[in-house]
């Protein structure tokens, strides 16, 4: 699998900066002007793309479920379902929308029509949902479309992510990232386990990241730290909206600083390399001693330690020098307070 790749003209994996999707979920409430204002808010956020889900009520939920007795009654949530399905002729609306903003659009496809209607209207890439990570039919169609893929992996083994990969790298596929997450709405920090993010990266080598359901930012942060090139988080105007994602969204200004957090860390995180910074030079001088005479020493003096002091600035021989000054005769007079070169010492 590739270690890097890109979604439209950004570049995903390691050194390029986290890729940033505002999901939107179901947070439109069934209305096209507000999933437009989301997109504007996400993008105004400082989010890289925005995402939707791509689903119907037919497609991905059963109309009966069994009750505690074990009786087959009617599903609860396939209403709610309906209601909140995105309809056909959004997707190119919402699309072309986001364009207009320099926003990419995104979407997950919960079936084989929908996955088929993103193609379609050119999707830069696709995002699967945890729950399909087992669904073979559709990870070998979306393979087979030849765009990056964006697998979540909530409540799912290595073996079973092993095997997904197999799945999409076997229809010649090779764009892949990986997001861990924890599968439950919010979940508590503790079932979090950040470092499978790492474990993830460590057995595929390809781009990882972090689908996120907790409160604030401390797990993102957390995750770009631990080498996360896509976070994906859910973005609303208002946690207390009715709706089942509103709870766990981030409000605009809340997702707004998340970004900026993450943006600080990146370039706080540097490079790796162990030297100083441009503006650490100074205290090189500013902060480290010097061997300094502690009186006045004559030409032809044999130096003793008792002659000398170890003070800030940095102006002259380094500590480590000492060995070679002391015993040495000084090879002219050398004034009390003033710090001591190589040229002073006879050799």
């Amino acid at each position: 699998m590739r270690r890097t790749f890109r979604i439209g003209e950004k570049k995903i994996g390691m050194g390029s900066p986290a890729y940033i999707i505002a999901e939107i979920g179901s947070n439109h409430d069934s209305s096209l002007d507000r999933a437009k204002e989301l997109i504007k808010a996400a993008r105004y956020a400082g989010a890289d793309a925005v995402k939707l889900q791509s689903f119907t009520a037919e497609g991905l939920i059963n109309r009966l479920r069994p009750d505690d007795s074990g009786r087959w009654v009617p599903h609860p949530a396939y209403p709610v379902i309906e209601r909140l399905t995105v309809p056909v002729e959004w997707h190119h609306i919402l699309m072309e929308f986001s364009k207009t903003l320099g926003i990419t659009f995104l979407s997950a496809p919960f079936d084989e029509a929908r996955a088929e209607l993103l193609n379609t209207i050119g999707v830069e890439a696709f995002k699967i949902a945890s729950g399909d990570l087992t669904n073979d039919l559709l990870l070998r169609q979306v393979a087979r479309y030849g765009k990056p893929v964006v697998l979540s992996t909530g409540a799912s083994y290595l073996s079973e992510v092993a095997r997904a990969v197999k799945l999409i790298t076997g229809e010649g596929n090779q764009e892949i990232a990986l997001l861990h997450c924890a599968s439950l709405y919010p979940p508590s920090y503790d079932e979090v386990n950040i470092r499978s993010m790492a474990t993830l990266k460590d057995n595929f080598k390809c781009p990882v990241g972090f689908s996120d359901h907790t409160p604030g930012s401390t797990v993102p942060l957390g995750a770009v730290a631990l080498g996360a090139s896509i976070i994906e988080k859910h973005i609303t105007f208002d946690r207390t909206l009715a709706g089942p994602d509103h709870p766990y969204a981030m409000e605009v200004e809340e997702f707004k600083s998340m970004v900026a957090e993450i943006r600080n860390l990146e370039k706080a995180l540097g490079d790796g390399v162990k030297q100083p910074s441009k503006h650490e030079m100074g205290e090189r001088i500013g902060a480290r001693r010097s061997i300094y005479a502690k009186i006045d020493i004559c030409k032809g003096t044999v130096i003793e330690p008792s002659m000398l002091k170890l003070v800030r600035h940095a102006y002259g021989l380094e500590p480590r020098d000492m060995e070679g000054v002391v015993g040495k005769a000084a090879s002219k007079d050398l004034k009390k307070d003033m710090p001591l070169k190589r040229e002073d010492i006879c050799h």
